[in-house]
């Protein structure tokens, strides 16, 4: 069929844009294209952008005011409520392309203005590449907007607002036309704007530089591509008017075959306007200069802008031609050749090698354009051929007219051959729609083999039209609505399918590590009843059923609702509420501010389990899902922000359960449990653990203690990782699960008893090494690379171990020696003043007892409090189940006494109000008017 032999010429702007970048690489090899494909986000800087809209405008180049006039139409169209009503949502991708119609006098007319939704998460991640620019979104986990270096022209941040920044790029619409666009962004402050806009100009002339280092041996000024290239730049962003006219200047310059060759090309086609002319002069003189570009060879000191002497004639000769075509005189030149110069237009112009390549022939196959960014910049093999012949429906039907008969060979039209990639194009690419003048041209293409040397013949046969009822088109029409609904719902489906798929995968990919406490299947019996008790928010369970279940193990599978489980029990067993976070801002609203520590948040992704398959993509899920928590816990608790080490606890958390899920446990970890005291910028809290770590190998392992002493080792040198991370950063992932098992069911206590647990189980390994750096390395590195059997004997002992009370003991201790340090006046010597402190310890340990005996007397208190307000609360039930009977009984004596009244009635008895029966009187007349 016709349509099936079409090609799409792109329309000027494009062409250009390809003809620029082929100019300045004619003979572009792979190397610089391997380069273009290893960009990776490992060589890419990030920062948080604050999506605000994008507006058309007229020129590349932008007025100094336009980011500033810009943010100001959007703030009018926020404050109209202007909204889209076009489409029923589908994300931040999609929104995108939401347009809002918004006429403008300060950057052009009819400017299409497209803020972006309030009611969205529009942050992205801006990440500026080798020879790109990306934008991702954390929400969806998709690129949201990609643009090449290429593409973009101008970059510029605001005057007024200084904290928002844009850059202006190239697109191209549906209609094939291109236009200019501006994204703007918003930043937390200036500074970072500072910032891009500085790395964005450092990236541009590192591509600039590697671009020309590729290129310079590569090319000359009197290169074909170059000339076509100048061209291009001098035609760029002008009028179809203006163009014409400066085409028919260059063409002048062409000798007169040339001209003759791109006159009847031109005019085969018969080009309805402006624009459709210059796009076929654009191909035929893209089509010429390669073919030159093949046989060129490379001079240094060529003047490429020189013009033969003698083209001028033939030059105006061929505009000539033109016009007497436009004014219906074609048919004289098509039947006079009276004109020496003329006498080859019968002839049509040489085609390309990549419109007549086979793939048995030794030259370079045509295929699709694509579009060309500087990451995918075209090749020798695909650029610098591509296909320039154009037949269109117009083009065909003058096929079929007795001038237009045609024989092999005679016109490139009439021999063009596919090669086999655009053969396979041909044979699935949808047909093009016509105009309606133009349907009654449809046909078909007929090819009778000749002799053996003859290529064969092409004829048309005009289509045979079949007329069709209306009851046969209303059939068709059912069933091509039936059939199509049919499809969404299968799409649906296939949809859910894939999503569930990839959940599962997810979650499969997310528990890729060892256990090592195997669950038994009764323990797991025991996990999904407590797991699916009726209210269990509310329900107090036995504390050592749990403790005994958390010690035979936890389900992997079910550990992330395990623990959540774990937490309610936790504020069940909480007589006195933790103070909760003064940002109370839900999860996803939190996710659409922008956050400070975007830095810090950005660099640690990469750090934190590098080697887990699911955070081990830059910029992948995993990750994405570490910065939406980090950068939502960072806004909640401002004071804390964000720490090292917490990207550890929530890469953990997300693991096992979903993001907002991650994000409550974490909240729950740090104010219920307490542990943001020790993320704090002073960290005194980390301070006093540190102490109450030594103090605590002081008293259980004193030889360990003497020996560390020694080699003046304090537990900051190796244990700070550990308080910080929870030992998810040295120690195995199965190992790290069952320390957060304990660490939910008995609080940050934990911490210490594996610490001890770990350092005396390793006590004679670290006793042979005698220097600090062999000690810090066993510690760092052979101490996390535990075996199974290790492992669980270290769970094992933290289950059996309470150190709580020497914990309070020893934190008492510390503020007291600070003190004492702070208070001691100088003049003492080491003697007295140890003298003191010994009667300071004496007089705590008093006090220490003395709190401990209160603490005893008010906790039986509390328990003989809780024993009576259970049987108040008992006693209270029985009261009102008394009471419901009464109003039960009630009701029935009710009902008996009406139904007393209305037999008596029915008597022709009636009850006094004192209860006495008054028999009705005789004779006395009824209500209307009788006697008795």
């Amino acid at each position: 069929m016709s349509e099936l032999i079409t090609w799409v010429i792109s329309d000027v702007p494009e062409i250009i844009s390809t003809l620029r970048q082929v100019g300045k690489s004619s003979a572009r090899n792979d190397d610089l294209t391997s380069l273009s494909n290893k960009t990776s986000t490992s060589f890419a800087k990030k920062f948080e952008v604050l999506f605000c809209g994008r507006v058309s405008v007229a020129h590349k180049k932008a007025p100094p005011a336009l980011i500033d006039e810009c943010i100001e139409k959007f703030g009018r169209l926020h404050g109209t409520g202007a909204t889209d009503k076009g489409g029923t949502g589908g994300g931040l991708v999609d929104g995108l392309r939401r347009a809002l119609a918004f006429q403008s006098n300060g950057v052009g007319a009819g400017v299409n203005v497209q803020p972006t939704s309030l009611q969205e998460n529009r942050t992205m991640l801006f990440t500026v590449g080798r020879s790109q620019i990306y934008l991702v979104s954390p929400d969806t986990k998709k690129v949201a907007i990609e643009k090449s270096f290429r593409e973009i022209s101008f970059c510029s941040q605001g005057i007024r607002h200084v904290d928002h920044f844009g850059f202006i790029c190239r697109e191209t619409v549906e209609g094939g036309t291109c236009h200019f666009v501006c994204y703007v962004f918003q930043c937390t402050d200036e500074s970072l704007v500072d910032e891009i806009m500085l790395t964005l100009k450092q990236a541009f002339s590192v591509a600039a530089l590697q671009q020309n280092a590729k290129t310079q041996s590569q090319q000359c000024d009197s290169c074909p591509m170059q000339q076509l290239h100048r061209l291009c730049e001098r035609i760029e962003g002008l009028h179809p008017s203006k163009i014409k006219l400066e085409l028919q200047r260059h063409l002048a310059t062409l000798d007169n075959q040339e001209q003759a060759s791109v006159f009847e090309n031109t005019m085969r086609a018969r080009p309805k306007s402006d624009q459709e002319e210059n796009e076929l002069v654009m191909a035929s003189l893209r089509s010429l200069y390669e073919e030159r570009q093949k046989s060129h060879q490379h001079s240094l000191h060529v003047d490429s802008k020189q013009v033969p002497p003698d083209l001028t004639f033939c030059g105006v000769l061929i505009v000539l031609m033109y016009y007497a075509y436009k004014l219906g005189l074609h048919s004289l030149f098509r039947c006079h050749n009276s004109t020496g110069d003329l006498k080859h237009l019968d002839n049509s112009i040489p085609m390309s090698q990549s419109s007549s390549s086979l793939p048995g022939d030794g030259q370079p196959q045509g295929f699709r354009r694509r579009a060309s960014t500087f990451s995918h910049t075209p090749t020798s093999s695909s650029a610098e051929y591509l296909p320039v012949l154009t037949v269109t429906h117009s083009d065909v039907a003058a096929l079929s007219t007795p001038t237009a008969a045609c024989r092999v060979g005679e016109s490139p039209l009439r021999s063009h051959r596919h090669s086999w990639r655009q053969q396979i194009f041909l044979r699935v690419a949808t047909p093009q729609k016509m105009p309606r003048n133009s349907r009654h041209q449809m046909f078909r293409l007929d090819y009778s083999e000749k002799g053996s040397g003859d290529m064969g013949s092409m004829r048309v046969v005009p289509e045979e039209k079949i007329r069709r009822s209306k009851e046969e088109l209303r059939e068709l029409w059912k069933k091509a609505i039936l059939q199509q609904i049919l499809l969404q719902r299968m799409e649906r489906e296939n949809q859910k399918l894939q999503a569930s798929e990839s959940d599962l995968q997810n979650r499969r990919l997310k528990l890729d590590y060892e256990e090592i406490t195997p669950c038994l299947k009764e323990v797991t019996l025991v996990w999904e009843k407590m797991l699916g008790t009726p209210g269990r928010a509310k329900v107090k369970f036995d504390t050592e059923t749990i403790h005994a279940a958390v010690a035979q193990g936890v389900p992997r599978q079910h550990r992330g609702e395990i623990w959540k489980f774990l937490s309610e029990q936790y504020l069940l067993r909480q007589t006195v509420p933790s103070r909760p976070p003064a940002n109370d801002t839900p999860y996803k609203e939190l996710l659409k501010q922008l956050t400070s520590q975007q830095h810090a948040i950005l660099i640690d992704l990469g750090r934190t389990f590098p080697t887990h398959p699911y955070f081990q993509a830059q910029l992948g899920a995993g990750q994405l899902s570490l910065y939406n928590l980090l950068k939502a816990y960072s806004l909640l608790d401002p004071e804390v922000g964000y720490c090292q080490g917490l990207s550890f606890i929530a890469g953990v958390l997300l693991l096992h359960m979903g993001e907002e899920d991650a994000f409550n446990m974490l909240k729950f970890l740090m104010y219920d449990m307490g542990l943001r005291k020790q993320y704090r910028p002073d960290m005194i809290i980390l301070q006093i653990q540190m102490y109450q770590l030594s103090r605590l190998l002081h008293d259980y392992h004193r030889d360990l203690y003497s020996h560390l002493e020694q080699q003046e080792i304090g537990p900051s040198l190796y244990a700070t990782p550990w308080f910080l991370t929870f030992f998810a950063s040295h120690f195995p992932l199965g190992f790290v699960a069952r320390v957060f098992d304990m660490l939910f069911l008995q609080g940050s206590e934990v911490i210490f008893k594996v610490a001890l647990s770990l350092l005396g189980s390793h006590k004679p390994l670290i006793l042979q090494h005698d220097s600090l750096e062999s000690i810090v390395d066993f510690i760092k590195t052979t101490l996390p690379n535990l075996g199974l059997v290790q492992m669980e004997k270290t769970i094992n002992q933290v289950c059996g171990m309470d150190v709580s009370k020497q914990l309070q003991a020893y934190e008492v201790e510390y503020h007291v020696l600070q003190d004492e340090l702070l208070d001691t006046p100088p003049t003492l010597n080491q003697h007295q003043r140890a003298a003191q402190l010994e009667r300071t310890n004496q007089s705590l340990r008093q006090q220490n007892l003395d709190l401990l005996e209160e603490l005893q007397v008010s906790h039986a208190r509390v328990c003989s409090l809780e024993n009576q307000v259970q049987a108040l609360v008992h006693s209270e039930g029985r009261l009102k189940e008394q009471v419901s009977a009464l109003e039960q009984e009630k009701k029935q004596l009710l009902s008996t006494v009406t139904r007393l009244q209305d037999l008596l009635t029915s008597l022709g008895i009636h009850s006094s109000p004192d209860g006495h029966t008054v028999p009705t009187p005789t004779g006395v007349k009824d209500t209307q008017g009788h006697q008795d």
